[in-house]
């Protein structure tokens, strides 16, 4: 049964939304650090950062010369990255390997197998690169960083 709505469309307008949200408090805090007033805390900002607003806070951060300088605030910054990589390699490379039911992984195991390559010069003379996980003559033998494709380019 289809959902009665698009999740990527509605991530997509929230991740707007929400780096939106934090450029502009980076600007708001800029305006108040200046003028003596009131203060964003930094856990707000970070917490902001965390939801999905990095890349509105460090382009905030760039466009204001806001917190550039605060090494505690630029560390928490750089964990909030890392801990948004990690995220998204599990979400896009770990879970959907661990979600395969076992009928489904024989499937694209026959459809990889369903063709044999000697090797990536072979899969780039037949025009075929690069190979992606459950096209046939994928090996993950020929793909040297584990991404789910083989014979990419240089």
């Amino acid at each position: 049964m289809p959902l009665p709505f698009n999740p990527i469309e509605i991530a997509t307008y929230y991740l707007i939304a929400v780096n939106f949200l934090a450029f502009a408090l980076f600007g708001i805090d800029k305006a108040r650090a200046e003028n003596g007033g009131w203060r964003i805390r930094e856990d707000t900002l970070l917490f902001v950062a965390f939801l999905g607003g990095l890349p509105g806070a460090l382009a905030g951060r760039s466009a204001f010369r806001h917190k550039t300088r605060k090494r505690s605030f630029n560390q928490g910054l750089l964990s909030v990255a890392l801990v948004q990589g990690i995220a998204l390699v599990t979400v896009f490379f770990i879970m959907p390997a661990m979600m395969e039911t076992p009928e489904e992984r024989a499937a694209r195991h026959a459809v990889e197998r369903s063709v044999t390559y000697s090797g990536c010069n072979e899969v780039r003379a037949a025009g075929k690169a690069p190979l992606h996980r459950g096209e046939p003559g994928y090996r993950s033998n020929m793909d040297g960083d584990g991404d789910g494709t083989a014979c990419e380019d240089y």
